[in-house]
């Protein structure tokens, strides 16, 4: 069946609509996943900080943290 110009422009309109489609939900993924990451980066520069501040703390009074007990002994 041979299809009109009319026809293939229709079908290539449609095909455009998806494809717009399909590239602003992936654009909507990306731009999730990079704020996640941006997130994720943030709490592990706070972590590492912390783990800094509390080797310091330890170091200041003369122990290693592999030589503490934990709260419970």
């Amino acid at each position: 069946m041979i299809m009109s110009m009319e026809d293939r422009i229709t079908e290539l309109e449609i095909a455009l609509v998806h494809t717009q489609r399909v590239c602003e939900q992936l654009n909507e993924i990306v731009t999730e996943l990079s704020l996640d990451a941006q997130r994720r980066d943030r709490e592990m520069k706070r972590m590492v900080d912390q783990l800094k501040e509390l080797k310091g703390k330890v170091s200041e009074r003369g122990g290693e943290l592999e030589d503490e007990k934990p709260p419970h002994y």
